[in-house]
């Protein structure tokens, strides 16, 4: 009865370290995902200041209306991501901004490789509750 209990314990060991190594390369998973979900929220964050920006900025009633997309980059800055893209229109009723920003995120898992996150946000202004009529 003895030698049994010491060749069961004797088998332990090894699905030990194999379950430390498996638990290990779980937790390194676990960061790059965590660390592409947040930098992920802050890109979102960063494209909806943005938007916002260039939206009030060609919004008659509180903007100049000269340079959305400047007002766009600086608020995808101040919110740590860099502006990809900026389109914007409207019709005397409304003004619609897209903005797309873009972070970058480092991984364990790709041997501290950097992945690129982006976010898109949209923003519409309407105008003809205020009586006024969009301008480009």
């Amino acid at each position: 009865m003895r030698r049994l209990v010491a060749a069961d314990a004797a088998g332990i060991t090894p699905l030990a370290a194999v379950m430390m190594v498996v638990m290990l390369l779980l937790g390194v998973v676990l960061h790059d995902v965590t660390a592409l979900y947040g930098a992920r929220g802050i890109a979102q964050t960063a494209a909806d200041a943005a938007a916002k920006a260039a939206g009030l900025e060609l919004t008659p009633l509180f903007g100049v209306g000269n340079d959305p997309a400047s007002a766009a980059r600086e608020y995808a800055a101040r919110n740590g991501a860099e502006l990809a893209s900026l389109s914007y229109g409207g019709r005397s009723a409304y003004i619609w901004v897209t903005v797309r920003v873009e972070r970058e995120v480092e991984l364990l898992v790709m041997g501290g490789r950097k992945a690129r996150v982006g976010a898109t946000a949209r923003c519409y202004f309407d105008l003809a509750s205020q009586g006024r009529s969009a301008h480009r």
